[in-house]
């Protein structure tokens, strides 16, 4: 997984962040279509942010209440259906080809909630395996530090701005800091590797960018794994994310 990470966040702009979500997990499910949809809780809806081999109403908000999305929601779980028609609500033309067939949907956690929710489209009458349904959770998963980024409700369709990584300190940092969050168990060194990390870069990158030695930042991103509990560079990122160690970019 850490190799999906590396691919999925290569670009952190709206557009090829979503895109590239919609098309590995297509090809890790060999769907014909796809489509993914953030959750706002706080006013009982979903956006249609992104799809692939479908029009699904992309941009539009709908009710919680709707929808595969609205039954992950409201499941707290991934979804599988035998045939998509069986939705009452269901917002795929009738004459599309993935109507009448299989679909898997998961959710994405952030914070014990459901943010968004990832939807595959079989197009024919298929099972899907045990299997499958974890690897299409830990592949979205992977991608629900990108999801947080921002607070609006991008869709494919919107301006690619990208956003311009910085450097944050401690103390600039300390104004953003989550209320409630533990304190930081990072060095500042340590913590402007965290935050570099969390924006995809690699380690030659980093020591380009704060003009220390790649040997150096070896060290560096070690101790953030071995404080954050974990090998994993991906898990790192999450854990910094939600702990509030880390500003979201």
């Amino acid at each position: 997984m850490d190799v999906e990470a590396a691919q999925l966040y290569a670009d952190v702009r709206s557009t090829p962040f979503l895109r590239r979500l919609l098309a590995r997990s297509g090809s890790l499910l060999r769907t014909s279509a796809g489509s993914i949809s953030l959750v706002d809780q706080d006013h009982q809806r979903y956006h249609k942010v992104a799809e692939r081999g479908a029009l699904c109403r992309l941009g539009q908000a709908f009710s919680l209440d709707e929808g595969v999305t609205g039954r992950v929601v409201a499941r707290r779980g991934p979804v599988l259906l035998n045939r998509y028609a069986d939705v009452a609500s269901g917002h795929l033309a009738t004459d599309h080809p993935a109507h009448g067939g299989s679909v898997l949907a998961v959710p994405i956690w952030w914070r014990g909630e459901v943010i968004a929710v990832n939807v595959g489209f079989a197009g024919v009458r298929r099972a899907f395996s045990v299997a499958e349904v974890d690897a299409l959770e830990m592949l979205s998963q992977l991608a629900a530090a990108g999801l947080v980024q921002g607070t609006s409700y991008p869709s494919v369709n919107a301006p690619e701005d990208r956003v311009q990584p910085t450097v944050e300190t401690a103390e600039a940092r300390s104004d953003a800091h989550r209320p409630g969050a533990s304190p930081s168990p990072f060095t500042a060194r340590e913590e402007e590797v965290a935050v570099l990390l969390s924006h995809g870069y690699r380690d030659r990158d980093i020591a380009t960018t704060l003009s220390i030695s790649p040997r150096t930042v070896e060290k560096h991103v070690a101790a953030v794994l071995r404080k954050v509990g974990t090998s994993s560079r991906t898990s790192a990122v999450v854990r910094c994310l939600a702990q509030g160690w880390v500003a979201a970019p």
